[in-house]
């Protein structure tokens, strides 16, 4: 049996009479980059937001890494990181790439913030000149390096990733694809990925869900929707609208806990 990193049991969000996240029940391999798609308002970030305990869920049950989101978030928030497209380095534009990256090593009470520091310029490839340059001057690439390792201080063993790539252009992307297969082959970091991009998870991912209007439409092996782009495609726009066939979200229960 493979064990699941994430595992989500009927995970429900209610804001109201409106249910955002419906009974969704999801195994996510560990080591694997994991795509999860939906359209504008389909659940995503609010399922995010559960498994990284900044919104309790309403019902149902879930747990990183072993740990259960609602009975220990403490646990679950030293074991994650996150990308997503709000704040970043941009806050902070005179900081250096390095003095950004220490401010939230020393938050991390790392052992060795300096060190980590470098360590992590290293593998995210900032190059040591400009480490000491403003993060005014960096390429929008560069910016989302620096905030890709600032998520993986302190070596978390499950990233969220919410749309990590939007507004790059397309070698940009590319670079930062290739960067997040190194850091799941490399570090064995299990990746929650969150995207619209079709090429995007197509290229990363091995498995993932489909999310419409608050409920799983298809969970399984991302081959299963196509063997080239256009199939894929054509395949997830009809999931993506609920009007395509998919396999039960049940699929998600061949992948079991092992707590040990």
């Amino acid at each position: 049996m493979v064990r699941a990193a994430v595992q989500t049991l009927k995970l429900t969000r209610t804001f109201g009479t409106k249910v955002a996240v419906d009974a969704v029940t999801l195994a996510v391999p560990e080591g694997q980059i994991y795509g999860y798609l939906g359209l504008n308002g389909a659940g995503k970030s609010t399922t995010i937001k559960m498994l990284t305990t900044l919104l309790r869920p309403t019902s149902g049950q879930a747990w990183v890494d072993g740990h259960d989101v609602q009975h220990d978030p403490m646990g679950v928030r030293k074991v994650v990181g996150f990308v997503g497209d709000e704040g970043g380095p941009d806050a902070r534009p005179l900081w250096t790439g390095r003095e950004y990256l220490r401010h939230f090593a020393r938050l991390h009470r790392l052992a060795s913030p300096k060190q980590e520091v470098e360590n992590v310029m290293d593998l995210m490839g900032l190059e040591p000149a400009a480490r000491r340059k403003p993060i005014s001057t960096y390429s929008t690439g560069m910016k989302r390096r620096v905030e890709v390792g600032r998520a993986f201080l302190g070596r978390p063993r499950v990233m969220f990733l919410d749309e990590p790539t939007r507004g790059l252009d397309l070698p940009a992307k590319r670079e930062m694809w290739d960067f997040f297969r190194h850091l799941a082959r490399t570090e064995k970091v299990t990746m929650f990925l969150s995207s619209h991009e079709g090429n995007e998870i197509r290229y990363l991912c091995e498995r993932l869900s489909v999310i419409v209007n608050g409920r799983l439409s298809f969970s399984g092996p991302a081959a299963q929707l196509g063997k080239d782009a256009t199939t894929f495609e054509d395949s997830l726009i009809r999931l993506l609208r609920g009007t395509g066939p998919g396999p039960p979200a049940a699929t998600a229960r061949t992948f079991q806990w092992s707590r040990a």
